[in-house]
């Protein structure tokens, strides 16, 4: 009988469990309290109470309150980052490729509209803290990915541009940037038109560099 895939994944000890068991209650706890009282009025004490772990415990994870917001989001970032990338249709055109990666987003921000205007808030010059380098990581990981996409298009002749690869993906995550903030401004933001809205705006990007879908 062929061993399943937990048989094959190396087996964590017990100090690695109780860790991850840690980190877990932790995250948990803070994506609870911010949900339901608010991230300005939820305290890094309350957290701990409800995580069931000594203050000290919660700082061995997170700088401070600001730092446990992102840990709440990083594990789903990373997945969506790998989601993202490894959907992409190369037979579009180059705009509609990079709005169907960032319309992934779009769809997990939305499941937490609340929250995600908060984190985008505390995004502003976010480069200390525990979970800074994480989230740091995901963000080159998305240029690196776009930077890929707009080399393809490039190569096979979708686009015409002077510029390179790096500042056309430097170019793209800029509107997402601006467009998604905007989306989640309003009060009940619209999935449906906020992605295509973003559409509309790359294709005004798309344009500019010539684009073609053959």
């Amino acid at each position: 009988m062929k061993g399943t895939v937990a048989d094959k994944q190396p087996r964590l000890g017990l100090r690695e469990r109780n860790k991850l068991d840690k980190i877990t209650r932790i995250r948990d706890a803070a994506l609870e309290l911010f949900e339901s009282k608010g991230f300005d009025a939820a305290t890094t004490r309350e957290i701990a109470e409800v995580a069931d772990v000594g203050i000290g415990t919660v700082f061995m994870y997170a700088d401070d309150k600001r730092d446990l917001l992102f840990l709440v989001f990083n594990d789903v970032l990373d997945k969506v980052v790998d989601e993202a990338f490894a959907r992409v249709d190369g037979r579009k055109a180059l705009s509609s490729q990079v709005a169907a990666v960032f319309g992934h987003f779009y769809e997990a921000f939305h499941q937490r509209a609340k929250l995600a205007r908060i984190l985008l808030r505390e995004l502003v010059f976010f480069s200390e803290g525990k979970q800074a380098e994480r989230f740091l990581t995901n963000r080159n990981r998305i240029l690196t990915g776009l930077e890929r996409l707009v080399a393809q298009a490039a190569d096979k002749g979708k686009i015409r541009a002077s510029e390179a690869p790096a500042e056309v993906a430097k170019a793209f995550f800029f509107l997402y940037s601006g467009e998604v903030r905007l989306w989640l401004s309003a009060p009940t933001p619209d999935l449906e038109q906020g992605v295509k809205r973003l559409q509309q705006t790359f294709s005004l990007l798309g344009r500019g560099l010539g684009e073609s879908a053959r």
